[in-house]
């Protein structure tokens, strides 16, 4: 077995970039070779603490030989054309989530991805999480019954970086945009396509930017019923329930703990769960996928639904009802 590293470039080397740079450290089979900023202060420092090249443009990136893959931390609204430009590069892309913001921008850049044959993922890594990944498991072996309810909640408590994330448009709907999504791919995940969505979000609090309130009610197409809570200005939770006739499961801790309530039972019990770094992994498998052609499982398209679900949120909160997904859906 060849011990050769997958070579990626990184762009976008705020806090999250540096969190993809020592996934893929910790990853042990890809390594970041070269970095871009806008900023030749911010990318020249990135460089020297990550241990790689700074790039001075994004196209020189793009042209770089020993470059095999892109990881995007990037603003929301530049991810489809960023997609688009590695694919006719032929780079590999890990694009963080959103996807993104609208459908039309997500079925472009999954067009070119498929069209250039290259690797396109998605980073929503809290699918892998233990807790997600055993929930999962227990409804393949039908351990929760008939699943009718499910419920999640994802704050923060930092609110607002002063960034380009601080900006309305790169942030509908408050917290669903940077943190909510990440419940939507999740309930794709265990509990299949959400049919309808419900949105509320609010502007509470005085000097601060975007709404701090945001709550969303969904029907999925199983006919089961769920919910999201939302928002960066509460200490922090996020938890995953779900509810079925024989069981419920919860998801704590942000998956590193799991409590299930069996039928009769007074209170719930910790289940043993095997730790995991769900984001060195997903980092492990885009390389899998680079190196050997290892399938995709947060691919363009698994993307795609997850934006048109929050593209539905959207109208919902515009229009003050009930939107079907099936009006955004690709």
């Amino acid at each position: 077995m060849s011990d050769r590293k997958v070579r990626l470039g990184l762009v976008g080397l705020g806090w999250w970039g540096g969190e993809l740079a020592a996934a893929a450290r910790r990853s042990g089979v890809a390594e970041v070779v070269a970095c871009h900023a806008r900023t030749e202060s911010a990318r020249e420092d990135f460089a020297r603490r990550a241990g790689c090249r700074a790039v001075g443009s994004w196209n020189e990136l793009l042209a770089a030989d020993d470059v095999e893959g892109l990881m995007l931390a990037t603003p929301h609204s530049v991810h489809a054309d960023q997609v688009c430009e590695a694919a006719a590069a032929g780079k590999h892309v890990l694009v963080e989530k959103p996807f993104t913001l609208t459908v039309e921008e997500g079925r472009r850049a999954v067009a070119a991805a498929e069209g250039a044959g290259t690797v396109l993922m998605v980073g929503y890594q809290r699918r892998r999480q233990a807790a997600n990944r055993r929930i999962r498991q227990m409804l393949d072996d039908g351990e929760l019954g008939t699943v009718l309810l499910a419920s999640s909640v994802f704050n923060v408590s930092h609110g607002y970086p002063d960034t380009w994330r601080a900006s309305e448009s790169e942030t509908p709907l408050g917290g669903m945009t940077g943190l909510g999504v990440h419940m939507i791919d999740t309930y794709h995940y265990l509990l299949g396509p959400i049919g309808t969505v419900s949105a509320f979000s609010r502007s509470v609090l005085p000097d601060q930017p975007l709404d701090h309130a945001t709550g969303l009610m969904f029907e999925f197409e199983s006919g089961a019923v769920g919910t999201l809570l939302t928002t960066h200005f509460v200490p922090g939770s996020v938890e995953v329930t779900v509810h079925g006739t024989s069981a419920v499961a919860t998801s704590r801790r942000d998956g590193a703990s799991l409590l299930v309530q069996a039928r009769g039972d007074v209170v719930p019990t910790e289940v043993d769960l095997a730790p995991n770094d769900p984001l060195a992994d997903q980092v492990a498998a885009f390389a899998a996928a680079i190196g050997g052609g290892a399938p995709v499982e947060t691919d363009g398209r698994v993307g795609l639904a997850v934006t048109e679900v929050l593209q539905a949120a959207v109208a919902s909160a515009e229009r003050g009802r009930p939107v079907q997904v099936a009006e955004f859906a690709a």
